[in-house]
């Protein structure tokens, strides 16, 4: 397969030039089941969210089998998430929501996340499973 590098120059960045975008690496393979699914899904969220560069490597590739060391990649699909305002790479295991995306491309971008409540925080309030509340 290889590397696609996906950069839609022509639609407007927000001002953010190309050598400071998040890059988005997704590992894939071709004997994956869920591989298809996290393309679709990535392809479609490009749709709602362009400030990032996609780059596509297959395990069964030389060059996607060296990221993935690098990156310590063990299954796929893997998304990798290395941006210019956060030191780390983000690391996202399966299909992802739009929602997790987001989050974790604010991170990249240097954006301070809301704190998010702890689980005995939600437990207060009452966590529903099924038809069971459960309520500190």
């Amino acid at each position: 397969m290889g590397i696609f590098s996906f950069i839609n120059l022509k639609k407007d960045l927000k001002g953010i030039e190309p050598m400071t975008l998040t890059r988005v690496y997704l590992f894939t393979s071709p004997t994956c089941p869920n591989c298809r699914a996290a393309k679709r899904f990535i392809r479609e969220f490009r749709q709602e969210r362009d400030d990032f560069q996609l780059i596509e490597l297959s395990t069964m590739s030389h060059e996607g089998q060296r990221k993935a060391k690098s990156f310590n990649v063990m299954s796929v699909p893997t998304f990798i998430i290395k941006g210019p305002g956060y030191p780390k790479a983000i690391g996202l295991v399966g299909v992802q929501s739009s929602k997790s995306m987001n989050k974790y491309l604010d991170l990249s971008y240097g954006k301070e996340l809301p704190e998010e409540p702890t689980f005995r925080e939600r437990l207060r309030k009452g966590i529903k499973i099924g038809k069971l509340k459960i309520k500190l």
